[in-house]
């Protein structure tokens, strides 16, 4: 059974489907279904570059691909050269450049967008001003797709912010007012850009793993970005906070159900006055809980922020099977040295525990629980069934199994020194419950 279960754990996947949180019969339920099935389009994701001089040359050639001299793997660049592997970056649209698109916008073929007026170059057009009144802003300045003549410093600023107030229009459609006015974040004295982000879509996200790997494939895009480039650049979409557990779930459980485990050892061992039982229990309780592992990669239960709650509970609840029967092993008999102790006399006390404690184990625990979540059966909760039924009905009949089969064959093995509890004396007990 462990060996199985170490396969199962194999293909436990990721995440929360929505539609389990709904009644079987919800009107969502298909609507869930319809959009998984004929949604074409992802969500959109941004990728947030900070700390480049975007004002100087350097830091516009950092982001920038459209131009001759920008840098071969700049921002713009590598979302490119991404977009076209979307098997492995799940990107599916190009990237919207805001530094391309503003640089473009200034180029002097383009005579209705950068304008400013005849008799007064330091005053910008509007799309409503006369072609008579007004002129291309580079109309008497190098330009050139080398970069050559483009605006810096100051000058760039200047631009930049007119840019973000120009609408997109037929005259014009390289305006950054609609398209681009969230996407530069301006420092408070209009002296330079702290901050800005590139606009794509993801392809289309169908599943759970779908949503965590475009999550994944997104941060592993942006550590290039920054290794490469020197800029900052992270990236966000909608989708990312509720996913972002994912990235850390599995050293999370390994913690959380090792820090368990070692409470479980120490309590039972001082509890049990024996560390070599305290052991055997801990071994046992935690072989149950991969086993209730095992089962939920084969029956599709997907490992979250709930499942990951019941393994921790199902760990607590696994010592509920084993510890009556390892406290009976203890007080069966004894006195005997450990190093005295016989094959025999440990198989004696197994027995003994076995058929004094295994009746009340199997009728008071295993049966009552049993017949407790058989009720969630017939829920139309598709969660309690899955994340409850499923995982308590795993963790029920694995306890059962190792706390009255493993268990005593392993005590009969490598249990403590036993010991005799005392008797209860009935009449002392009785007397004191009669006094007022």
């Amino acid at each position: 059974m462990f060996l199985t279960a170490i396969i199962g754990i194999q293909h436990i996947k990721y995440g929360l489907d929505q539609r389990l949180a709904l009644p079987t019969d919800s009107y969502l339920v298909p609507y869930f279904d319809d959009l998984a099935k004929y949604l074409d389009v992802g969500p959109p994701v941004y990728f947030v570059a900070q700390g480049a001089d975007v004002i100087g040359r350097h830091g516009q050639q950092q982001l920038c691909g459209r131009f001759t001299t920008c840098m071969e793997l700049s921002v713009a660049n590598s979302l490119e050269a991404e977009r076209k592997r979307p098997e492995s970056s799940f990107l599916g649209s190009p990237p919207a450049s805001w530094i391309d698109d503003f640089l473009q916008w200034t180029n002097p073929t383009f005579e209705s967008c950068c304008r400013v007026r005849k008799s007064n170059p330091d005053v910008f057009c509007t799309s409503r001003d006369s072609e008579r009144l007004c002129r291309p802003c580079f109309a008497d300045h190098e330009w050139d797709i080398t970069m050559t003549g483009l605006p810096e410093d100051a000058a760039f600023m200047k631009y930049a912010t007119q840019w973000l107030h120009s609408p997109s229009d037929e005259s014009c459609p390289l305006g950054g007012q609609a398209p681009y006015s969230s996407a530069v974040k301006l420092a408070a004295d209009n002296t330079s850009i702290v901050a800005s982000h590139f606009r794509l879509y993801h392809t289309p996200l169908k599943t759970q793993d779908d949503f965590i790997n475009s999550l994944s494939a997104a941060r592993r895009i942006a550590a290039d970005i920054t290794s490469r480039t020197g800029v900052k650049v992270f990236p966000y979409s909608l989708f990312y906070v509720f996913f972002d557990q994912y990235e850390h779930l599995a050293p999370i459980a390994v913690q959380v159900l090792s820090l368990a485990s070692l409470a479980i050892f120490v309590i039972t061992s001082i509890l049990l006055g024996s560390w070599r039982t305290g052991a055997t229990v801990t071994v046992i309780c935690a072989i149950a809980v991969v086993d209730v592992m095992g089962v939920m990669g084969f029956w599709g239960i997907s490992l979250n922020a709930i499942s990951l709650v019941n393994l921790v509970i199902s760990l607590g609840i696994a010592v509920e099977f084993c510890s009556h029967m390892a406290r009976a092993f203890m007080g069966a008999g004894g006195g005997v040295p450990w190093e005295k102790d016989s094959g025999r006399e440990m198989d004696e006390r197994a027995i003994t525990a076995l058929i004094d404690v295994g009746p009340s184990v199997f009728s008071g625990i295993t049966m009552t629980k049993l017949i407790g979540i058989s009720v969630l059966a017939l829920t139309r909760s598709k969660l309690l069934e899955v994340y409850f039924f499923r995982m308590w009905l795993a963790l029920i009949l694995s306890g059962a199994l190792h706390g009255l089969v493993l268990l005593p064959v392993v005590l009969s093995y490598v249990g403590g020194q036993g010991y005799s509890l005392e008797d209860t004396d009935e009449e002392w007990v009785t007397s004191q419950m009669r006094r007022p």
